[in-house]
């Protein structure tokens, strides 16, 4: 008397299951991605809006813009690389501009104080 043991998962099985995780992991990996990176850019436009209000605050106490954002009380940036220069005027006595981007971010961002007519503040680079 034999018995036979036919307990398991055939090599198939396994093959077909390993292939089905592999695909969803992929595009699991994917999207992750796209959300860190979107997640970083929201922190870079953020950042620059930040600065901009620090910005007019600087201005009322200074009567002049910052030239840098370390100059701005309570600017926390991280990561962010942020460029301040003057806006639209070529001055820093009556504009600004920053410019906000980040290693991992797919986008850059500007804002101007004085932007030109029927443009907005904040733009996308």
């Amino acid at each position: 008397m034999t018995l036979n043991n036919d307990r398991g998962f055939s090599l198939i099985e396994v093959l077909v299951v390993t292939v089905i995780v592999g695909v969803l992991s992929g595009i699991a990996i994917s999207q992750y991605a796209s959300y860190k990176a979107s997640g970083v850019d929201a922190k870079v436009a953020g950042a620059v809006r930040q600065i901009a209000t620090g910005q007019e605050a600087y201005y009322s106490s200074h009567l002049s813009y910052a030239s840098d954002a370390d100059e701005i009380d309570g600017i926390v940036v991280d990561d962010v690389l942020i460029e301040v220069s003057a806006g639209n005027t070529g001055d820093l006595e009556t504009s600004f501009r920053v410019q906000a981007s980040h290693p991992d971010a797919t986008r850059s961002y500007v804002w101007v104080s004085d932007p030109a007519p029927g443009e907005s503040h904040l733009s996308e680079v």
